[in-house]
């Protein structure tokens, strides 16, 4: 693994990792706090005396200073981005000695993190340091500070020949779909191949038949889903009886012929959805993924590109459709002409449904907690809220960057990925008008001009993962190390 650099050590200040505020700021000039004033004019007034400073720091309870900070700080995440969240803790920390205080409750940490950046669980000594770790690692994809890491296949892994279709992430793994049916799982933070899923049934209706077109990782389980329809699932942590590849379970068995080709899958906890082209009426199938059994068929998206679905079997071509899903069971899904989003609990009533007049870039829709990111074929890409489609950012690519374009998001930041160029481009998407923060060059050992055919890209709140048409795969590491 080759680290482009290394992160800045810790200071002992609660805040000094995060942010060092100006030497400017003075606790007179940053809040007003009630009281007599401390300036003698004309012996109208005295100086408060040391103790009547104190009485009037004591009014303000620990509880109260906690409430009011993680206010200030939501506040400053919200309209400013998560990252000035800690400067604006910095802020309230100089105030006087009992504010500063509250910065070592590590209840206030807890809050902050949760709210800011979804964080419910922690994997380091306190919660301070959790929030900073976060803070650092979100810091870092503004930078371009990052680690390239090679996944590494098993040495009898016969996978040369292969090309990834799909890829997803967990907190601990990356999950990599290929075109013949089998899934390889690696380590997220080593890069070591962990185990390979297999599936070998069903009917061939094509060269590409059992490509994989979409995986689901949820607490222990792996799920995923080829184009001819069929449905497996294995244990990530389940016992190992033989060495090799593991046989999943086949959950759905697929019917091509009567139901179209699986172009996309995805899916939570409660629910998996297959998006399809090839019959009318037919866009959507849900299941419930407790019973598996399913709930839901119809929709006309994909009705305009029964065709192009079927060639999908039998040609290395792009999907035709993109489906994605929120914590809050939200679809958003979209082919070249349409975008739609409605409820998996109510999936007869869709929310929005609109078109664009240049079209749409299939493999540009990407989700991150509620909000969603598409660009149009004439290089305008835009972030909405899931729901009710608020315009959250817009920012513009320019033609030549459109050339084999993959698209993902995590929390505050769209990543996109032009696959001409070899360039991959960080865009902060906290204000109206998003900006470009890092543009990083993605390179190959081999190839024309050494950059990545990309096919496939994903991106969490640490790594981006890309997969080529040589079947290598590269993880790029922006968290703390």
């Amino acid at each position: 693994m080759s680290s482009s650099s290394s992160s800045s050590s810790s200071s002992s200040s609660p805040l000094s990792s995060l942010q060092q505020p100006s030497s400017s700021i003075t606790p007179s000039n940053v809040v007003d706090i009630p009281g007599p004033s401390n300036t003698n004019n004309d012996d109208e007034f005295e100086a408060p005396s040391s103790s009547r400073q104190r009485a009037m720091n004591e009014v303000w309870l620990e509880p109260v200073v906690e409430a009011l900070a993680t206010q200030v700080a939501i506040d400053a995440s919200h309209y400013h981005g998560r990252l000035s969240a800690a400067s604006a803790l910095a802020i309230i920390f100089q105030v006087c000695s009992t504010w500063r205080e509250v910065s070592r409750s590590d209840l206030l940490w807890q809050r902050l993190t949760r709210r800011i950046w979804r964080r419910t669980y922690r994997l380091r000594d306190t919660w301070q340091l959790e929030y900073i770790y976060w803070h650092r690692t979100a810091r870092n994809f503004t930078t371009g500070r990052h680690a390239l890491v090679v996944p590494q296949y098993d040495p009898g892994d016969h996978h040369q020949a292969l090309i990834c279709r799909c890829l997803t992430l967990s907190d601990t793994h990356l999950a990599c779909g290929f075109v013949d049916g089998t899934v390889r799982l690696f380590n997220l933070n080593t890069g070591a191949h962990i185990t390979t899923f297999w599936s070998n049934h069903g009917h061939l209706f094509g060269p590409f038949s059992q490509s994989i077109s979409g995986i689901v990782i949820t607490n222990s389980s792996l799920v995923f889903a080829r184009l001819d329809g069929d449905i497996y699932m294995s244990l990530i942590n389940g016992p190992r009886p033989i060495p090799g590849p593991i046989p999943a379970r086949r959950a759905i068995i697929g019917d091509v012929v009567n139901n179209g080709v699986l172009v996309e899958f995805a899916g939570c906890n409660r629910f998996w959805i297959g998006l399809f082209a090839g019959h009318a009426g037919g866009a959507f199938q849900i299941w419930d993924a407790q019973t598996e059994q399913r709930i839901f068929v119809g929709g006309s998206l994909t009705d305009p590109e029964s065709v192009q679905g079927w060639h999908m079997l039998t040609e290395l071509v792009e999907p035709v459709g993109r489906v994605r899903v929120t914590e809050r069971e939200f679809v958003v899904a979209c082919t070249t002409s349409r975008l739609v989003c409605f409820n998996l609990r109510n999936p007869e009533i869709l929310l929005r449904d609109m078109g664009s007049t240049t079209g749409f870039m299939v493999s540009s829709l990407d989700i991150s907690h509620e909000v969603f990111v598409v660009v149009e074929r004439n290089g305008v890409g835009t972030v909405r809220r899931v729901g009710n489609f608020e315009r959250v950012s817009r920012f513009r690519l320019r033609g030549s960057w459109l050339r084999g374009l993959l698209v993902c998001m995590n929390l505050g930041y769209v990543i996109t990925y032009s696959s001409g160029s070899g360039l991959l481009r960080v865009w902060d998407i906290h204000e109206p008008t998003a900006r470009l923060c890092i543009t990083i060059a993605v390179r190959d050992d081999g190839g024309e001009q050494g950059h990545v055919h990309g096919n496939s890209m994903v991106a969490n709140q640490t790594h981006v993962a890309i997969s080529s048409n040589d079947s290598s795969i590269h993880l790029l590491d922006f968290s703390v190390q």
